[in-house]
């Protein structure tokens, strides 16, 4: 079974059971290359540090390749959560139609915590 990692250690092994939270972690993760991206502007920008155009590549490529892990990892929550849901539907379903039961999903759980 493969495992997507975080910081080295095994948050989840893909094929355990995911929710909306795990789907609201990675997307927040995500997020986070803004803010790398923003301390690299400030550092490339800042007068007193002076970064070679090799440098500046390098931090860049970098930026990317973890831009592009962190998508991978969403995407294998995502997927992995259509799988789960995967049982009510049909071939002529969209993928709009698995998020729209995923949401009701959430909904229907939000109301049974509630009773």
């Amino acid at each position: 079974m493969d495992s997507v990692t975080d910081n080295n250690k095994i948050t989840r092994s893909i094929g355990e059971r995911v929710d909306r939270f795990d789907l609201e972690e990675q997307i927040q993760n995500v997020w986070q290359t803004k803010e790398d991206l923003d301390a690299v502007t400030e550092r490339i920008m800042e007068s007193t540090v002076f970064m070679t155009s090799d440098q500046i590549s390098n931090v860049l490529i970098g930026l990317s390749e973890l831009h592009e892990t962190r998508m991978w990892k969403l995407w294998q929550v995502f997927e992995t959560m259509i799988r789960q849901k995967n049982s009510f539907m049909s071939e002529e379903h969209t993928l709009g139609d698995v998020l729209d039961k995923i949401v009701d999903d959430c909904v229907d759980d939000e109301d049974d915590d509630e009773s």
